[in-house]
């Protein structure tokens, strides 16, 4: 950023360098101002695309148009980028992709214009558990750092602006896991002697227990899974099993420090790539086979059981399985519900990362109006309200939670997945509590933690007053509040919101894989070794007898060809003499 703006963005507010009498577009067309975005294919909800171009006319005058284009992968963006035939304002991308586009210079730093309040709603609402802006640096995107390209250091926080965030986890069908291996598992010792009730109930807690992965290789589930056609979350799963032991609290070898873990997560040295590759060669007996997208619709259709799943997916999987229609308003009878399941497995899971980052430009960019309306539309976007409409349609989890100033998204969260009455005389035996603390802070004006909040909650889009009232208290004296919702963790309210948000007690265990840097051909190396799974000996002790077979009888048709010939010529030869 130039100093000029650095002078005038101190100077003045976001609005005043918005105002009609310092914009000063180019003319294009039939717009004053033109916004290249770049994000994946069906993330957003587009009719926000349209309500900023109007809000900015209507206050501005200003034309402004959002040029949305969209890529399948994140490889593929970067190779456009790469070749430079189109340069963009906003780029949304992953955490580890943002990672090596900040290594080789390609995206620079939001920080001034946070530190510069032109965020106001994304500063003001994301949640501190993703991203801190109080110097704490102790948000998930503030533990990873990046390399720049002089030899410094960063973090992620600088170049990101957060957009949605998720896990990856397992989503499965119990019963259908049971129906399609009914006699492995009857015959199996931990379960034969269950009624097929408690057997349901059992794969459910076997995939939450420490072992949740590990049960991807169990013969009991041969044929019914599907794994991510992705390098990435396929490395991850094996590092979980092929290092098991230092994620294990009850190993010898448990690693006791977050950051230890972590670094173990993220290992990829020789050796451990060749350990992950042969334990996912092992698992790949066990799938039904590979997918990038198709399998949220594979498990609703039951082609599948078990699905290695995003947890926006599993969102959007859970809900169809419950729901007769695209809105979700129609329940399926209850003979024809597919209820899915989705678990971050007690020993730990991926936490990602989706942000919008910004291109390099030459310094009179940043002096610029599409500059200023790009970063005033990324603010829009964290708008709560706004936000609440953006993770509704897709099904991620947004990095907007609420403050006491704005209730948007905790409205949200209890309008969808609170199952009481809102008071706080309910019986709590007959929910079950939810705790989802960690994402919500709520201060009051001198920025000190409230201990007591009451929210009314209301229909989201306004169609109708709920008119639940609900009260959350800090009862642990710790200077936090404690959000935990009411709702039954069997019920597709309950699963749902296990997929939206992580419990509390998870959050330890959840682990960022960063960029593979220098390792990253090695990794491809791995991924296609496992996709091209070299085969069983028998076949191919098989297949060189069936060669050697070829070749020989090939040989020997020519050797008895040319000897007839020769016999043939000879009999002519001995008919002419004649």
């Amino acid at each position: 950023m130039s100093k000029l703006m650095k002078k005038a963005l101190a100077s003045a507010s976001f609005l005043a360098l918005l105002s009609p009498t310092l914009t000063s577009c180019s003319s294009t067309g039939d717009y004053d101002c033109y916004i290249y975005a770049l994000n994946a294919e069906d993330y957003i909800d587009e009719e926000l695309l349209t309500t900023f171009e109007n809000m900015v006319y209507e206050r501005d005058g200003k034309r402004v148009k959002v040029v949305y284009e969209t890529y399948d992968t994140n490889e593929t963006m970067y190779n456009t980028l790469k070749t430079g035939k189109q340069t963009y304002d906003l780029i949304c991308c992953s955490d580890y992709m943002i990672q090596r586009l900040a290594r080789e210079g390609m995206v620079t730093s939001f920080h001034d214009a946070i530190d510069r309040e032109l965020m106001p709603n994304y500063v003001g609402n994301v949640s501190s558990f993703l991203a801190s802006y109080d110097g704490s640096d102790s948000g998930k995107l503030d533990t990873i750092n990046v390399d720049l390209p002089n030899g410094d250091k960063d973090t992620l926080n600088y170049y990101a602006v957060g957009y949605m965030w998720g896990t990856l986890g397992i989503l499965y069908n119990p019963s259908l896991v049971l129906e399609r291996n009914y006699d492995l598992f009857a015959s199996d010792e931990r379960y034969k002697d269950l009624t097929d009730e408690e057997k349901v109930d059992q794969i459910i807690a076997d995939f939450e227990s420490l072992d949740g992965y590990s049960y991807l290789w169990n013969p009991l589930f041969k044929g019914t899974q599907s794994i991510k056609d992705s390098m990435r979350d396929t490395y991850a799963i094996g590092i979980f099993e092929y290092y098991k032991d230092y994620f294990d609290p009850n190993s010898s070898t448990y690693l006791t420090s977050y950051k230890d873990r972590n670094e173990q997560f993220n290992k990829c040295d020789d050796a451990t790539i060749e350990g992950v590759q042969n334990t996912l060669i092992d698992l790949k007996e066990n799938i039904f086979g590979f997918e990038v997208d198709s399998g949220k619709d594979d498990i609703v259709t039951q082609k599948i059981a078990v699905n290695i799943a995003w947890s926006g997916d599993a969102v959007n999987s859970i809900g169809r399985g419950y729901y007769a229609d695209e809105d979700w308003v129609d329940e399926r009878p209850d003979d024809e519900k597919v209820n899915l399941y989705y678990t971050v497995p007690e020993i730990g899971a991926n936490i990602w990362f989706d942000a919008w980052c910004l291109p390099t430009h030459d310094e009179a960019y940043y002096e610029s109006d599409e500059y200023l309306y790009s970063i005033e539309f990324l603010d829009y976007l964290n708008d709560p309200a706004n936000a609440v409409d953006n993770m509704s349609y897709n099904g991620y989890t947004s990095f907007i939670g609420s403050n006491s100033s704005d209730l948007s998204m905790l409205n949200y969260i209890l309008y969808s997945y609170d199952l009481s009455d809102g008071d706080e005389d309910d019986g709590e035996e007959e929910y079950d509590l939810y705790d989802i603390s960690y994402y919500f802070d709520f201060l009051d004006e001198n920025g000190e933690p409230l201990d007591e909040l009451s929210i009314t909650v209301e229909d989201p889009w306004e169609e109708e007053v709920d008119g639940r009232v609900f009260t959350f208290k800090d009862e642990d004296n710790d200077g936090k509040i404690d959000i935990k919702i009411k709702t039954d963790l069997d019920s597709y309210e309950g699963r749902s919101l296990v997929a939206q948000y992580p419990e509390t007690k998870n959050i330890d265990y959840l682990y960022v894989m960063r960029d593979f840097g220098d390792q990253n051909n090695a990794i491809v190396s791995m991924w296609e070794n496992v996709k091209v799974n070299p085969l069983p000996v028998w076949v191919v002790v098989l297949l060189v007898i069936f060669l050697v077979g070829v070749v020989a009888y090939l040989g020997s048709y020519k050797l008895i060809r040319k000897y007839k010939l020769k016999k043939r010529k000879e009999l002519r030869k001995v008919s002419e003499n004649n």
